[in-house]
């Protein structure tokens, strides 16, 4: 072998050693980066990225609260699977994401004695310590093309009440939208119906943090008015028919 081929076999190698060194160490440091900037104890079983074709994948995360916090559990995320136009990133205004899909199997969403949501800390943790804030021209903004979501289980947990109210919703979502640039478009009527159905509460705005939490507690709310309108509407057809029934009874007895 000639030594341009052994010094090509040697580089491939070298390539080779470095890639399975990242994908071995990737998990761990982005364990760490996320415990440091949120506080929450995160794990991650599988991460890998590809920084040449923008695809991320990641498996069975599990973010676990502070231990300050009534219940541990928060996250319990299956899979995430991303296509991310790097263009976008490093050129653009705003982080465009071709295809997204996210598979969770639970979320609990915690609200402390004082108040404060585990929800809430987290995304206030990113807002503060997140990429646009930490590296100046970054785009803030985003688009995601095609988005899925899957949740199968929402567990609402609040300490805050003077009795103490866990309440599950096996909700089993699996929804796909498009051209989604802010959180509130996941706010579609199947999704609110899903979430009114299971009996989820109006003052969700107490839990989950910005607007969101606002839209989120507006729409529960505007179902649940006209779920009422409707039961009022039913109520009053009822007792039309059955006066009506009454006075046909009448008019046939001799």
């Amino acid at each position: 072998m000639s030594l341009g081929a052994k010094a090509g076999v040697a580089l491939c190698v070298a390539f080779a050693l470095a890639a399975l060194t990242w994908m071995a160490f990737l998990p761990m440091i982005a364990e760490r980066e996320l415990r440091a900037a949120t506080g929450f104890d995160v794990r991650v079983e599988v991460l890998a990225v590809n920084p040449f074709s923008g695809h991320v994948e990641v498996r069975g995360l599990v973010a676990k609260n502070p231990p300050d916090y009534p219940s541990l559990d928060f996250v319990n995320l299956r899979e995430l699977r991303a296509d991310i136009d790097e263009l976008s990133w490093l050129f653009g205004d705003r982080l465009v994401i071709t295809d997204l899909y996210v598979d969770a199997d639970s979320v609990q969403i915690v609200r402390r004695r004082d108040g404060t949501s585990n929800a809430g800390e987290f995304t206030a943790a990113f807002s503060s310590k997140g990429p646009s804030a930490s590296a100046p021209g970054k785009p803030g903004r985003f688009l995601v093309k095609t988005l899925r979501i899957k949740l199968d289980r929402l567990v609402i947990a609040d300490y805050a009440s003077p009795t103490p109210e866990v309440k599950t919703y096996n909700l089993a979502i699996d929804h796909t939208f498009t051209n989604v640039s802010n959180p509130v478009q996941l706010l579609v009527p199947e999704v609110v119906r899903s979430l009114y159905s299971f009996g989820l509460r109006r003052d969700t705005e107490q839990l989950l943090p910005g607007g969101f939490g606002k839209a989120l507690a507006d729409a529960v709310g505007a179902a649940a008015h006209v779920g009422d309108k409707l039961k009022d509407a039913g109520q009053k057809t009822g007792q039309f028919l059955k006066g009506l029934l009454d006075k046909l009874e009448q008019t046939s007895k001799p």
